[in-house]
């Protein structure tokens, strides 16, 4: 967030160079996500003014430079297009309405300190996500570059013969070959632009253009709650929010790793929420952190917020008064300059590595990128984690139940000389079911099948030597197994419990099925309170 101590002459003259070099590369990118969106260029623009604003002023990545980007543009094309056909009146202005939502809901996250649960997504989801987003954003630029549908493609192979399309091809040439060690200096997209711009300007042909983009500031639009929307207005928030979410933390990281610097994840979800509902408000795309951007505001010299801020106020400027050019852009060579980012976003590293890569997260990966591109990218997303998820619990919970382990005094280990002992004496009427590690929900049936299979006419010592956290499920299944013995009319001696499963067990009251004096300290001492019991027993 920013604060006074942003502001000094040691760090302004970066802050200043970031952020035009970032403006130069920010420009051609806003004007094709709004043009692609559907919603104008000027939504592209003013989600870049506002989010960047908003999100440098209130975030808590110093150097994040916040606007429009391939995932949140795609959601706001399937978005847009839902809600017009469902109800014309209101479409639009609902579909902006679901913008700032969006920025409550991102706000809310940031409140309830949600933003490192976000990153916790495996590489192969992340992977296929991003690669879906990549082919979805091809898919939507082939008739903007080539004047007919996907599906029109195999019949029109005339369309690679016009001007229009001969345009776009060459721009993406430009984007393809333009030296790198070129682009610190001048972009590959701004030659693009360039080069169309004067190709238009000379050569009399009449192909598609931009438009001029109006002068005048957006105007505020309270929003809209359509009844007949509202279920689809809440699940596109939250995918809205995911992948600003996602997009915003993912960047946040990269700054990390370049400057040696720790990002606030949590304030960065405030602010880019606020940048999001405001720019719901006036009818601006959903922003997010923008990677590339970001990394090019590092590279000029920015280090603080105010680089953002000042991002910003370049776009507003260049818009205030040189909007009416945009009229003489050929829409083919932003359709190219999309191209070029969907191909670019498309995780080729990993799928040249497939063979290397275990089969599930070949799977996994191709499976969200193809639910990505037929279904949606909500669903995509949520699928992937939920069976990674699951496949990692078992996975867990294999290595888990290996920490349980069920022994007589034959087969005991990690005891200490006086401690086996001790348990030799005993002729194998005590099963000793120690427990180590955290136990999650994963491991309570297996835990239950251990002891299930086992003696019944022993006395059970259940010991937590090394257990430092016990899950409610297989504390349960701690509970099950005490009043089965119980019932048996058997023994169940406790040991070594912690403070913090103390505190588990007392939440359902485990602790109250044990008579108090079966509850032992250590395990040695439990150890001695068998052995004299025995002792003491009949012959």
């Amino acid at each position: 967030m920013l604060s006074l101590s942003h502001f000094n002459r040691r760090t302004i003259k970066g802050d200043v160079f970031g952020a035009l070099t970032s403006t130069i590369v920010a420009l051609p990118f806003a004007l094709a996500f709004g043009v692609t969106s559907g919603a104008g260029a000027s939504a592209g623009i003013y989600c870049a003014i506002i989010t960047g604003l908003f999100a440098s002023l209130f975030g808590g990545t110093n150097q994040q430079i916040s606007g429009p980007n391939t995932g949140l543009t795609v959601a706001m094309v399937a978005i847009l297009t839902s809600f017009v056909a469902q109800s014309p009146e209101n479409g639009i202005a609902a579909a902006f309405t679901v913008v700032s939502l969006a920025g409550l809901f991102q706000m809310l996250f940031g409140f309830f300190k949600l933003g490192k649960y976000f990153i916790l997504v495996s590489y192969p989801v992340i992977s296929g996500f991003t690669s879906g987003i990549g082919i979805l954003i091809i898919l939507s630029q082939i008739e903007p570059l080539f004047g007919a549908s996907i599906t029109e493609l195999p019949i029109s192979l005339t369309m690679f013969s016009s001007t229009n399309t001969l345009v776009g091809l060459a721009c993406l040439a430009v984007l393809f070959i333009w030296p790198q060690k070129f682009s610190h200096v001048i972009p590959a997209s701004i030659i693009a632009v360039i080069g169309a711009t004067a190709f238009y300007l000379f050569s009399g042909e009449s192909i598609p253009v931009v438009g001029a983009i109006s002068s005048e500031l957006p105007s505020l639009n309270l929003p809209v709650w359509d009844s007949t929307l509202a279920g689809e207005m809440i699940k596109s928030a939250m995918l809205i929010a995911t992948l600003s979410t996602l997009d915003s933390l993912m960047t946040s990281l990269t700054v990390d790793t370049i400057s040696n610097d720790f990002h606030d994840s949590d304030q960065e979800l405030v602010g880019q929420g606020v940048g999001n509902f405001v720019a719901g408000l006036f009818g601006a795309l959903p922003g997010g952190g923008a990677t590339m951007r970001t990394v090019t505001n590092l590279r000029a010299g920015g280090t603080t917020p105010l680089s953002g801020i000042l991002h910003a106020l370049f776009i507003l400027a260049i818009v205030l008064w040189a909007g009416e050019y945009t009229a003489y852009i050929p829409v083919a060579v932003l359709a190219a300059i999309l191209t070029h980012v969907g191909i670019s976003i498309i995780d080729w590293s990993f799928l040249k590595r497939i063979h290397q890569i275990s089969p599930f997260s070949v799977v996994l990966m191709i499976s969200v990128m193809v639910m990505s591109v037929i279904f949606d990218l909500v669903t995509a997303v949520l699928v992937g984690v939920f069976i990674d998820n699951l496949v990692t619990i078992r996975r867990l919970s294999e290595i888990q139940l290996d920490n349980i382990k069920l022994c007589t005094a034959k087969d005991a280990v990690h005891m200490s000389n006086e401690e086996r002992q001790l348990f030799e004496t005993m002729d194998d009427s005590v099963l000793l079911l120690n427990i180590s590690g955290p136990i999650g929900f994963g491991v309570a049936r297996g835990l239950k099948q251990c002891v299930s299979t086992a003696d019944q006419n022993k006395t059970l010592l259940i010991d937590l030597s090394d257990a430092r956290f016990v899950g409610i499920t297989s504390t349960i299944a701690i509970e099950e197994i005490i009043v089965g013995y119980q019932d048996e009319g058997q023994e169940i001696i406790l040991s070594n419990v912690c403070d913090r499963v103390r505190k588990d067990f007392n939440k359902i009251k485990l602790l109250d099925k044990i008579s108090s004096d079966h509850v032992f300290t250590t395990r040695i001492d439990a150890l001695n309170y068998l052995q004299q019991k025995l002792q003491q027993a009949p012959q």
